[in-house]
C-alpha cells in the first residue's frame, strides 16, 4: 500500500498539488486510497544524501588507461543505501555496468558522513583523448536513487628524460671535482611533445596527465634513497624543462651518489635516473699567488690600463676586448673605478666574509657555488685597498679570488695606479 498525506510532505516522493480544493471537496482523510489521489499528486526527488569524490580532494578530469580510482563515496547512514552502481560511457557510444558494490562504508567524524572507496578502473585499451562519462548511481532501501558523475578523457601518464645537457655543475667545476655542499643543476623534459588540453579542432599531439609534483632522491651507494626536495604542480600536461638544483649532502665525500626524479600524477608516477657521480674532497687553489696593476692619468703609458687575468700581464691597448679582464673605467682625485670589458664577473665579498678568512682558506668549491648563488657584475665600483672579490673569468667555470693591495691616486696630471693580487686554481 502506498501511503499519502495531504497534511504534509511525504517522506517517499509524494505531495499534494492542490491541497485547497481537497479541503474543499471533503477528501483529506487518513485512508490511503490510492485510485482517489492518483490525479493530485506528483513524483518528487526525495532520495538521500550521496557525493563522490577521491582520496585528496576532487576528482581529476584526466586519467591514464589501466589506472585505479579511489572513488569515495559518502552518505548518510540514515537514508539506508542499499548499494552503489558504477556505469561507464565511452565516447558517448560504449556502455556498460562496470561495477556493484553493497555498502559498507566506515563513520568519519570530520563530515560526520559514512564513506566508502569504490574501485574504478580506468579501461586499459583506451585511446588517447577518449571521452568517458562515469555514473555512480546510489540505490537506496526504498527504492530511491542518487545519480553522481563525473567525466574524464584519458591520458598519458608523464614522462620524463634529460635535457641535452643532463646535468650542470654550479661551481664551475668539473665532474669529478664535485664535493660535500656543491650543487648539481639537473635539466629534466616533463611530457616531451605534450599538450594540456585537447583543442577543439582536435590534435594528433600526446594528452597528459597533469603532473602534481616532482620529486627528487639521493642515494649513497646501496642505501635507500633520502628525499632532498619537491618541485609543485611543475607541469598541466604540456611539454615543460624543469631545473632541479639538486644539493650534494654534508659527509658525502668519498661517496658514489645517485640521483633520482619521481614524477607523480594522480595515482600514478614515473620516475629517471641520473648516472653515478663520485663525490671527492674540495678543490684548493693555488699557493702562489699573482700579482698585477693598471694605471690611469694624463700620463699613464696606454698599454698598462687593463689586465689580463689568464696571462697575469698588463693586456695591450689594441689588445682584443675579449682579453681585457680589468681595467680603470673611472678616476676622481681620490678614489679609482675598476670594471671588466669582457665577460669577466665579480662578486664582492661582504667584510664578515673577508674577516672569517674566506681569502685565504676558501676552496674553489665554495667560491664558486659562492658566484652562482650571489648577483655578479662587471663593475667592480670604486675599490678600496683590502676589498676582495671572487672571480668568474670570461663566462667559464674558471674562478679565481682577487685582492686590492694598494692605491695610488691621481692628481696634477701624475699616473694613478691601482695593485692587487690574486690566487686562482
Amino acid at each position: 500500500m502506498t501511503r499519502y498525506s495531504s497534511l504534509f510532505v511525504s517522506s517517499h516522493g509524494w505531495q499534494p498539488l492542490v491541497l485547497t480544493g481537497l479541503l474543499a471537496l471533503g477528501l483529506v482523510t487518513a485512508s490511503c486510497q490510492k485510485e482517489e489521489f492518483d490525479d493530485h499528486y506528483t513524483l518528487q526527488d526525495d532520495a538521500g544524501f550521496g557525493s563522490v569524490s577521491t582520496i585528496g580532494g576532487s576528482l581529476a578530469t584526466k586519467y591514464a588507461p589501466g589506472e585505479t580510482v579511489p572513488v569515495i563515496v559518502a552518505f548518510n547512514q540514515a537514508d539506508n543505501l542499499k548499494d552503489i552502481t558504477v556505469f561507464q560511457v565511452i565516447n558517448k557510444l560504449d556502455s556498460m555496468v562496470v561495477g556493484t558494490y553493497s555498502a559498507n562504508g566506515q563513520y568519519q567524524s570530520t563530515p560526520q558522513l559514512y564513506t566508502q572507496i569504490v574501485p574504478y578502473t580506468v579501461p586499459g585499451t583506451l585511446a588517447n583523448k577518449t571521452p568517458v562519462r562515469v555514473d555512480v548511481t546510489l540505490n537506496f532501501a526504498d527504492g530511491s536513487k542518487r545519480l553522481r558523475r563525473f567525466t574524464y578523457t584519458a591520458a598519458n601518464s608523464p614522462t620524463l628524460k634529460f635535457g641535452t645537457t643532463p646535468v650542470t655543475y654550479r661551481n664551475g667545476l668539473s665532474a669529478t671535482q664535485q664535493s660535500s655542499g656543491d650543487v648539481l643543476g639537473y635539466s629534466i623534459l616533463l611530457n616531451e611533445g605534450g599538450i594540456a588540453t585537447v583543442p577543439t579542432a582536435g590534435s594528433t599531439a600526446t594528452l597528459f596527465k597533469n603532473v602534481d609534483s616532482l620529486t627528487y632522491f639521493v642515494r649513497s651507494g646501496t642505501d635507500a634513497p633520502k628525499r632532498l626536495g619537491v618541485v609543485r604542480g611543475p607541469s598541466a600536461g604540456a611539454a615543460t624543462t624543469v631545473t632541479v638544483n639538486a644539493p650534494v649532502p654534508a659527509n658525502s665525500n668519498g661517496q658514489t651518489l645517485t640521483y633520482s626524479f619521481v614524477a607523480y600524477a594522480q595515482n600514478t608516477s614515473t620516475s629517471l635516473t641520473a648516472a653515478p657521480i663520485n663525490i671527492v674532497g674540495p678543490t684548493s687553489f693555488a699557493t702562489a699567488l699573482k700579482t698585477g696593476r693598471v694605471v690611469f692619468g694624463a700620463g699613464a703609458p696606454a698599454d698598462s690600463v687593463a689586465f689580463n687575468l689568464k696571462t697575469a700581464l698588463n693586456e695591450p691597448n689594441n689588445g682584443p676586448t675579449a682579453n681585457k679582464d680589468l681595467y680603470v673605467s673611472g678616476i676622481s682625485t681620490t678614489s679609482f673605478t675598476l670594471a671588466a670589458a669582457n665577460t669577466t664577473r665579480y662578486y664582492k665579498l661582504t667584510p664578515a666574509q673577508v674577516a672569517s678568512g674566506l681569502y685565504t682558506s676558501a676552496t674553489a668549491n665554495a667560491i664558486g657555488l659562492l658566484l652562482f648563488q650571489n648577483t655578479t657584475s662587471a663593475d667592480l665600483g670604486i675599490v678600496a685597498v683590502n676589498d676582495v672579490y671572487a672571480v668568474r673569468v670570461r663566462g667559464t667555470g674558471e674562478m679565481m679570488l682577487l685582492r686590492v693591495t694598494g692605491i695610488k691616486s691621481s692628481s696634477a696630471g701624475s699616473t694613478g695606479r691601482v695593485k692587487f693580487e690574486y690566487r686562482t686554481l
